[in-house]
């Protein structure tokens, strides 16, 4: 067994390790993230590289066939919380977690999620770039990541085309991936992923649908309830939910628009109702712009009439008549 001397977490250099027996294969890699579990059959014979890049490894993994599992009994409250993110390069694997199974073959991607139990299954030689990075520096909720655990992502299409050769050329050239141009290669990977995961979430599995239309409707009301707060916006909203400002936005441009849009255009349609309401004639302009959250009285003026086609009080005059 070779195995570097460096430390697990240095940040400075490529680092690697190779195996020539199971025994050797489950003291490099049954514990570099969480307890694992290791099976093989002997002869066996794999090797890793890896690197950090702030808190995230990204591995090159190469080995025979074996199985590796994440069990109850492995599983500490102390364990770190990390996503791992696999895509396949050589050979097929099976990836199994919360009640689901998937054949990867190569180009394929997956998710898992290390908090709970997890099997991967190859059945001849393999080669895998594996991401493993803190749950928290994932802007998509665990909640969510939960639907998509051990669904097949493919790698020729949509997104995935895109994120696919980026975790290639990301595992495959890991010596080049120094400081800042590491970070932002890093960064760029993440929001690929962010949008390959949220594209799957999109497609009719699950009944995801239906609680997607489900969540509309809990923001739209939870928006209707808040629009005279002038502090009301898709952070306030996202938060009230438990959930990212990404992941909101995301559901709203789905419906062609975005939050802002969404809080905007309810406000001016309610201060058109009040502006044409004769039992509230007494009230100016401005006293119904910032019931309605609406604090600059220019800026106000100007959504107005960019969404009506006149001014509020030529609005009002000719809803409510020359002498309103």
């Amino acid at each position: 067994m070779t195995i570097s001397a460096v430390p697990m977490f240095d940040t400075s250099q490529v680092q690697s390790a190779s195996a020539h027996s199971v025994a050797e294969w489950s003291a490099i890699a049954g514990a570099r993230f969480v307890p694992l579990r290791l099976l093989a059959l002997d002869p066996f014979s794999g090797s890793i590289r890896w690197r950090y890049i702030e808190q995230t490894c990204i591995s090159e993994i190469s080995a025979g066939a074996h199985r590796v599992l994440r069990t109850d009994e492995l599983i500490s409250p102390d364990d770190p919380r990390h996503f791992k993110v696999s895509l396949q390069l050589e050979g097929t694997g099976i990836v199994a977690q919360d009640g689901r199974e998937t054949l990867m073959r190569p180009g394929d991607i997956a998710i898992y999620d290390t908090s709970r139990p997890y099997t991967l299954e190859f059945t001849d030689e393999m080669r895998c770039i594996v991401m493993a990075f803190p749950q928290d520096m994932f802007d998509v909720p665990a909640s969510l990541i939960r639907r998509i655990t051990a669904v097949r992502l493919p790698g020729d299409d949509g997104v995935g085309a895109l994120l696919s050769p980026f975790l290639r050329d990301l595992g495959e050239n890991l010596g080049e991936w120094t400081g800042v141009t590491g970070m932002r290669i890093l960064r760029a990977t993440l929001d690929l992923l962010t949008a390959l995961v949220y594209a799957q979430l999109a497609e009719p599995h699950d009944h995801w649908g239906e609680s997607g239309r489900a969540e509309m409707r809990a923001f739209r009301l939870f928006i209707d309830a808040h629009l005279g707060d002038p502090h009301l916006s898709a952070t306030t909203v996202a938060k009230a939910h438990f959930i990212s400002v990404r992941y909101l936005q995301y559901l709203f441009s789905e419906e062609g628009m975005t939050v802002s849009d969404y809080i905007r255009s309810r406000r001016l349609e309610h201060c058109g109702i009040d502006l044409s309401d004769p039992a509230q004639a007494d009230l100016s302009v401005q006293q119904i712009a910032q019931h309605w959250g609406f604090r600059d009285a220019s800026h106000f003026s100007k959504v107005f009439k960019r969404h009506f086609g006149s001014s509020p009080r030529q609005f009002r005059a000719s809803h409510l008549g020359a002498h309103a």
